[in-house]
Formats: C-alpha cells, structure tokens, sequence
C-alpha cells in the first residue's frame, strides 16, 4: 500500500492509513461497485471501487465492513462519481481499520492495475536473478571443492536462517547447531509421512526433500526461519546437497556389490567387530496389481526395494557396520560397541523410518560375541533372535539374544511357542485358579522367587507355612512336576517367566 502512495505518476491522496496498515502487502487487484462485494474479491486483494454501491451515508459502513471481512488490504475510491470521498467513507474505513487512498480523476484504476502488474514483473526477476545468482555462487563452491557442510552454514549465514541436513533415520550431515531430540523426531516424521513435500514440522521449521524417490533413502533439508514471516528459498540448496548424496550413496552401493558379489566370511576378519545383526524384510501387502500377473513378484519386489533402504538406514545408524546379504536374503552385519549400545541405536534410529514402512515389516536380532567366541557364533545368536522376532506385528520388531542363561535362551524361541510352552506347563494350574481363586500361580511364583524357601515365601506372602506348602503341593499335583527336581523346577520357572514377564506374577 505505501508504494502505491509514493507512485508519483499515480498522485495518490492517502484519507486514512496508520504505518502498520500502509506496510500490508497487495497480492492482487479487485475493481468493483458490486452491492456485495464478496464474491469479487479475496484476501489481500486492493479494492479499486467508483463508490456507485453509495446511495446514502448508511451504505458505507456496511460495504466497507464486508470488505474488512474479507481480509482485503485496502481500498482505492474514486471521485469521478461524487467529485471528492465521502467523509462517512472515510469514517467507515477508520471504524474497520482499512487504509483508504483516493485516487484524482484523471487516473483511472487501469492505470493502477498496470502498475502494480509492472511492479509484481520487476519483483519476479529481481527473484529470478537472485536465484540464478544463488546457483552460480553454490555451483562455483562445489566446483572447487567445497564439503557440504560449507554450504549449509553459507546458506544459512546468507539467509539469516538456521538450517540443517538430515538422513531419514535422524542422521544429522550437517547443521548451524545441535538439535534436540524431540525436535529430529518432529522432522523425520514429517518428513515420512507428510502427504508432499516441502512441509512444515509443528515447530515451523520447513522440511525439503533432498532428490526424489524413496524417502527412506533420501536426505532432509531442514530449515528454521530467524522470523515468522520469513520464508527462505531451499531448493537450489538441496538440488546441490543431492549431487552429495548420490556421491555417498554411488560409493556404498559398490561397496555393496563387491561385499555380496566376493563375500569374506566375518569370521576370517582380523580384529573382528563384538556385535552381529541379522535383520529379516518380510512382505506386509503384496501389491494386487502386480500379484495378478506373478503370485510370487510383488513380494519379490517389496523385498528387494525395502532391502536396499533398510540397509541405507542401517548404515546411518551403525556408521561402522560392515554388512552382506546371506544366500536366504537376509542382510547380516557385524559392528564394533557394546549389544544393548547397538540395541538402543537401532531402536530409536530404524525405529524412526517405521512409518514409512508400507509394505514391508522388520524382523531383526542382535547377538554379541563372547570371549573365545567366533563371530559366527554371535551371528547365529543374532539369526535365532531376528526368527523369534518374526511373531512380532510391529513393522519394525527387535530382539536381542540372551544366551548366557536359560531366561535369555528362551528369548530366542518365537513368542508364540513360548507361550504354548508356558501355557502347556502351567495351563491346568491357571484354570484350577480361575474357577477356585486358589492363588497357586502367585504363590509358585513368589516361592521360586524366594529359592525355594517355604519360611520365606510363607513370610512374604503373610501366610501360615502349612499353606504354602499346601499350595505348591497342589501345584506339583496339576502339572506333574516335583520342583524338588532342577529340570521341573526350571520348567516351572521359565513358564512364570513367560507369562508374567516376572519371577512372582504380582
């Protein structure tokens, strides 16, 4: 509005107008006399109007209101029809905060149009220059050599705007500072699940795929405003952090290939890593549309594409992992670090890309090796618990192998014969309790917590010694089992274990 007031050629007349409402700015022009504006203009619009809706002073609170309710940015009256402005014109706009110029006869609102068509021209090259400028300058920087991370905090020093690079897994490349975990979170589920892109996190912060295709494999260009209002242009950015990519991305793959094409069996490398991943692709939904001309393609297909995207989130996560595709497809990987160190990176890295797991779920196991240990024993612990881990519905399951003890060695065991074997075991104990209210299962569960104790068992519970003992009796009696015996007493405790995920089921 205020460059429309300073237009000599224009001789505006400003009749009402505080700096606030002159800074708005026009995003169109709407030339009306219409009773009804509304269905004629739209928010932001600059309203040209000759004042024929006026019959009395009574009309231009109204009209003017509609105008105010339709968010337009300003008005522009004429005086051909009465010779000057109507004062309850200028009153009207005053009550609904509209700035109010006047235009002088000899300027017709065509003339107006005209010029702010010109000015919208000149303020799209300026844009185009800028970013042809942008392009040449970051084009010249990877030309001589420059690391990605020189051209994030370029950009982001030049735009006055802080910005990051991210991998889907929450990797960051590079960045003006850390972020805090919530707000990694907020980007990589956005930019997942975000029907298209760019999109903007709950936190305002814009997030711009880097290339296309997969959005597993893609990277993020993040990008946080210093204000509100402020939009940044990314693309030409992330256009150049792509070529970056696919550099990496080139380089891994052929790393792959010699991996999968010459396999060198983990074992056999010196110095081998502690911890061993197997991780399973399962189909979730075969595509029909596929499955109609070959039963067996869309599975092949789902795989295939998840595997390569899986392995890339992997290696995000797990830097130095060094990884093989076995002769049953299944992707196996040896690392340096500790297993629940492992554990914990894959949970909550991997676990990120869940959502866009579409068609394919995760079943993955974790084993670590033990002194004197191969790594080919840590593999087949990691490839037992990546089997349990299939019973799992989740699309990105994980179990870690445990088989120091006889608890762990049952983690290895798919869930759902665990809980057969538990049910099996204690299954006439827990139907004895369900129709008697006995508390057998319970007072197994603390006597085997107890060592087998009766006077301790008998003192935790706050019963008479001669009830515990009647009760484990009875136990002994539904399953027929002596837990005087190791192997019944270990049965006994692996089912507690199973079902109540503790010693005592309370």
């Amino acid at each position: 509005m205020r460059d429309l007031l300073e237009a000599p050629q224009l001789r505006m007349r400003l009749l009402h107008g505080d700096a606030g409402e002159l800074d708005r700015p026009v995003a169109r022009v709407c030339a009306t006399d219409m009773p009804d504006p509304r269905p004629f203009v739209t928010a932001g619009a600059l309203v040209c109007t000759g004042l024929v809706w006026r019959k009395d002073a009574g009309d231009s609170d109204r009209y003017v209101g509609l105008l105010a309710g339709a968010r337009v940015a300003g008005v522009v009256a004429g005086q051909a029809l009465h010779g000057h402005v109507p004062e309850d014109v200028v009153l009207a706009c005053e009550r609904h905060g509209l700035p109010l110029l006047s235009a002088p006869q000899s300027v017709p609102f065509s003339r107006i149009i005209e010029y702010l068509a010109e000015q919208a021209a000149e303020v799209r090259w300026r844009r185009v220059q800028s970013r042809a400028d942008r392009q040449r300058k970051l084009l010249a920087a990877v030309a001589a050599g420059a690391d990605i991370e020189t051209l994030v905090m370029d950009f982001a020093a030049e735009q006055q705007v802080s910005a990051w690079l991210l991998t889907s897994t929450g990797t960051v490349i590079a960045g003006t500072d850390d972020l805090a975990r919530e707000d990694i979170d907020a980007i990589v589920s956005t930019a997942l699940t975000a029907p298209r892109l760019p999109a903007v996190t709950t936190g305002a912060m814009r997030v711009i795929q880097v290339g296309a295709g997969d959005r597993i494999t893609a990277w993020y260009l993040v990008i946080r405003p210093s204000a509100p209002d402020l939009d940044p242009y990314g693309t030409d950015l992330a256009a150049v952090a792509e070529l970056y990519r696919q550099r990496r991305a080139d380089r891994q793959h052929l790393d792959w290939e010699l991996a999968d094409r010459f396999p060198v069996p983990f074992a056999e490398q010196p110095g081998a890593a502690g911890v061993a991943l197997v991780c399973e692709i399962h189909a979730a939904e075969p595509d029909v549309r596929i499955a109609d001309s070959d039963p067996d393609a869309a599975q092949r297909v789902s795989e295939t594409t998840g595997l390569m995207a899986v392995r890339t989130a992997l290696h995000d996560a797990l830097p130095e992992l060094v990884t093989s595709i076995d002769r049953e497809g299944r992707l196996v990987g040896v690392t340096g670090g500790t297993q629940e160190g492992v554990a914990a990176l894959v949970r909550e890295r991997v676990g990120r890309i869940a959502p866009a797991l579409r068609e394919i779920r995760l079943a993955i196991g974790i084993g670590a090796r033990q002194p004197e240990e191969t790594v080919a024993g840590a593999i087949a612990a990691a490839a037992a618990a990546s089997t349990a881990a299939r019973d799992d519905l989740a699309p990105v399951s994980l179990r870690v192998a445990d088989i120091d003890s006889a608890v762990g060695l049952l983690t290895a065991v798919p869930g759902g014969l665990q809980r057969r074997f538990a049910e099996r075991v204690l299954g006439p104990v827990l139907e004895y309790d369900r129709r008697h209210g006995a508390g057998l299962v319970e007072t197994l569960g603390v006597f085997l917590g107890c060592e087998g104790s009766w006077r301790q068992a008998a003192d935790r519970m706050h019963l008479h010694l001669n009830t515990v003992r009647y009760r484990i009796g009875r136990v002994e009696e539904l399953t027929g089992r002596d837990l005087g015996r190791l192997d019944d007493r270990l049965d006994l405790y692996l089912a507690v274990r199973t079902l109540f995920g503790q010693t005592a089921p309370v």
